[in-house]
């Protein structure tokens, strides 16, 4: 291990290359959603690939995770860090030059791949490093940096196209990549885990077949001209791979996957109530847009105006939430945030294009408070249910449960607003982010006290 500096400056080092990897994938899901059009124009692609270069990242990032988090902790998490980071930069400059759309796509999947190596392990080294006495708050400020790279990726994302062209928004990648890389460098190089015997490859590739089949099956519908069979033929594949997975994994005496993991006190609590708060947080963050523009007639700036009173509500209650879980426990911060965002939510079931400007932004700074104060209690709660040898495992699992909430979020949007977007659409999809927002209460309200 390389010589380090006070515990204090070792904890902020490790945040600073937690954030680095955690900004990656919501920065890169929202910032080309604005530039797709021009994107296609310029590629003379058809308008189908446009949702190819969406799914591709989404179903790639869920997929791996766990076994990103699996690699980390069976041959180290520093070293898996540095690599997803580096492959993330090769893949954002292979994007930023492609010639084709194809390219384009393969290249977006080869940085959710690599993104994914790095993300939980750099989640695992804030659980590794970092006292429990400061965990929560520590996930507090991971979790307002995830956040604000969610909300500032569209504007960014036009920003940068408008300037330079949409070949620069994967550019920019590297104003966060290159000091990540440097930052990740000077970290400790911990100790893997030691397994016994070798790399679990059938479990690793039924987990991969898993998670891809179902989150495929979730998404690919929306891609014109996917065959009609093809989404139950997808879940039914998930199901199948998944039984043999569950039954592959008891009886491996070194799993890719830990499915002990779902039955330690406090993780699957946790993991489904990220799931329900991110499908609330992503879902009214990409419906909301839709409706101002469309029904009320906004522009983009004013859209972009009233999105940040949630962005900046997150931004202050995450680091709250945390301080309030160390000194609390996870359970009270965690039930309470979670009710304040079914407050906030709830009265969007009559959204209406009369409502006044400060209406949406009162109700979405409601909602960005409620998730600020859950999203670092339900982190905190889950990564200490692991033990040491599988922290960046169960950050993968914890991730993909997150993403997991944003594709079903994403894919309800697309089958309950169609192309029209009516109102009433809009009511009835909201109608179902509320019994999103009341699951996570539930969940909320099992999570251990401690």
């Amino acid at each position: 291990m390389r010589p380090t500096s006070s515990p204090g400056a070792l904890e902020r080092l490790a945040l600073a290359a937690a954030i680095s990897a955690s900004v990656l994938a919501p920065l890169n899901s929202t910032m080309i959603v604005v530039v797709l059009p021009a994107l296609l124009a310029d590629l003379r692609a058809p308008l189908a690939w446009g949702s190819w270069i969406v799914v591709s990242y989404l179903v790639a990032m869920a997929a791996v995770l766990p076994l990103g988090g699996s690699l980390g902790d069976r041959f180290g998490q520093r070293r898996m860090m540095l690599l997803g980071l580096a492959g993330f930069t090769l893949a954002s400059l292979l994007a930023a030059v492609a010639w084709r759309v194809e390219v384009l796509v393969l290249a977006r999947t080869v940085q959710a791949i690599t993104g994914a190596s790095a993300i939980p392990n750099g989640i695992a080294l804030i659980r590794t490093l970092v006292p429990k006495t400061r965990q929560a708050r520590t996930f507090g400020l991971l979790g307002a940096g995830t956040g604000v790279a969610a909300a500032i990726g569209p504007p960014l994302g036009g920003l940068v196209s408008d300037l330079l062209g949409w070949r620069w928004i994967f550019a920019v990648n590297l104003v966060v990549l290159l000091p990540g890389l440097v930052l990740v460098a000077h970290l400790p190089a911990l100790a893997a885990s030691r397994r016994s015997g070798r790399f679990d490859v059938l479990g690793a590739t039924l987990l991969l077949l898993t998670l891809v089949a179902a989150a495929l099956g979730a998404t690919v519908w929306r891609v014109p001209g996917v065959p009609a069979l093809a989404v139950p033929a997808l879940l039914t594949l998930a199901l199948a791979a998944g039984r043999w997975f569950v039954v592959h994994s008891r009886r491996a005496t070194a799993p890719v996957l830990r499915l002990a993991l779902l039955r330690r006190p406090g993780f699957l609590a946790a993991g489904a109530t990220v799931a329900t708060s991110n499908l609330v947080m992503y879902t009214v963050f990409l419906a909301l847009p839709l409706f101002l523009a469309q029904r009320v007639g906004w522009g983009v700036r004013e859209v972009g105006w009233v999105l940040a009173g949630m962005s900046l509500a997150m931004l202050v209650f995450g680091p709250v939430g945390g301080a309030l879980a160390d000194r609390l426990g996870r359970r009270g911060p965690a039930l309470a945030g979670t009710l304040i965002a079914v407050a906030g939510t709830a009265p969007f079931v009559a959204i209406a294009a009369d409502w006044p400007w400060w209406a949406y932004l009162t109700l979405l700074v409601t909602i960005g408070v409620g998730i600020g104060l859950t999203s670092a209690p339900i982190q905190a709660a889950a990564m200490q249910a692991a033990e040491a040898g599988e922290a960046s495992q169960a950050a993968g699992l914890y991730s993909t449960m997150r993403y997991t909430g944003s594709i079903v979020g994403t894919a309800a949007l697309a089958a309950v607003l169609g192309d029209a977007g009516e109102v009433a659409a809009f009511r009835l999809l909201f109608v179902l982010v509320i019994v999103a927002a009341l699951a996570s209460v539930a969940s909320a309200a099992s999570l251990p006290r401690g």
